[in-house]
Formats: C-alpha cells, sequence, structure tokens
C-alpha cells in the first residue's frame, strides 16, 4: 500500500512541477541537458523518478534506425536500469531496490497541432500515429525506482552520480517530500549531492 502512497505523492508532485515550469501547455519545459527528479522518503521506502530528454540519455530523440543507434538505444536502457551507477546513498541506510519501471521514449510533443485549414482528419491522424512526431517532437525517457531501507534514519542525502553517465546533461532540478517536509534543490556535476 505504501508504493501507491509514494506513487500518488509523486505524480501530485510531478504535476505541481509542470505547473511550476510555466509553460502555455500542460506539459513541463523540454530543455536539453536538464532533468527531472521527483523523491520521496515515506518509512522505509525511498521513490525516485527520473525524467529527461532522450538526447541526453540516449544521444538522440528520433527513434532507432540504424544498427548504431539501437546499440545506442540498448546501451541507454541498459543503463536506467543500474540506478546504483546513477545515484549513491548512505550504505549505512541498508536501501535495497525492491522496484524500478522504466519510460522509454515518452513523446512530449504527441498533442494535436490546431490548424486554421481543413484536412481530412483521418488520413491526418493517420499520418501522425505512423510517423509519431519523431522527426520534429521532443522524446522525454526516465524511470521510476522503489527501494527499501533497512535503517531509513541513515538516509539523510542523495548523491546524483548520473552526471558521469550522461555527460550532456547539465543540470537536475529535484523536488522531494522528506520526513522534514518538502524540498526544492538543482543538481548539477558540481554540486551533485541534497541532503536532508
Amino acid at each position: 500500500m505504501k508504493a501507491v502512497t509514494l506513487l500518488l505523492a509523486a505524480a501530485a508532485f510531478g504535476a505541481h512541477a509542470n505547473h511550476d515550469e510555466h509553460e502555455s501547455h500542460s506539459h513541463g519545459a523540454h530543455e536539453h541537458g536538464h532533468g527531472h527528479l521527483n523523491l520521496v522518503v515515506d518509512g522505509d521506502q525511498l521513490m525516485i523518478e527520473l525524467q529527461a530528454p532522450a538526447a541526453d540519455l540516449v544521444g538522440f530523440e528520433h527513434a532507432a534506425k540504424s544498427e548504431q543507434e539501437k546499440a545506442q538505444y540498448a546501451k541507454a536502457i541498459a543503463q536506467l536500469k543500474q540506478p546504483d551507477a546513477l545515484f549513491r546513498f548512505d550504505p549505512a541506510a541498508g536501501c535495497k531496490l525492491t522496484q524500478q519501471e522504466l519510460q522509454a521514449t515518452k513523446k512530449e510533443h504527441e498533442h494535436k497541432h490546431d490548424h486554421d485549414h481543413d484536412h481530412d482528419k483521418a488520413a491526418s491522424d493517420k499520418h501522425e500515429d505512423h510517423h509519431g512526431h519523431d522527426e520534429a517532437g521532443h522524446a522525454d525517457m526516465g524511470a521510476m525506482y522503489t527501494y527499501t531501507c533497512a535503517t531509513p534514519a541513515k538516509l539523510t542525502s542523495l548523491e546524483a552520480t548520473l552526471f558521469s553517465v550522461y555527460p550532456s546533461l547539465e543540470k537536475l532540478s529535484v523536488q522531494g517530500i522528506l520526513p522534514g517536509g518538502q524540498t526544492a534543490a538543482e543538481l548539477t556535476p558540481s554540486a551533485n549531492k541534497l541532503s536532508w
């Protein structure tokens, strides 16, 4: 049941973060080099949600076409499946990964465009579904990780080591619900630790 609470809290937090971007549409800003991290600590559970442009995690945002691009994409997925290389906590907290969910190439630009001229809507929809905005759209990728910590009182910080894995990622906007309340921060390669 706690996992559901964590997911709901993160979803609400994510909606709040997207609202704060001051965008004219309902999506958060898609800015290359800028990822988002939602963090929830509830009892002995830690949940981390990472979202970043596919350009930063894979190297491109379109569907993988060549063998080289397919290999890059497979490598990116493999890296997302290894959160120990992306985040570090105090080992004394005894946090073990209990669940992970990858969010691969989520299109941010999938909403329908308003056009002043008329065309055959069915043909237009078929065209959009076939191409999926791969050429001009922005794709985000990410993952959600849930940990259970043996000694949650020792869980007092998170170090974002993902900057060395994804060198084009320049900053990470963090929002968190922690035992002491809510927090917001910005992590960078030179300031990559959040303490609470």
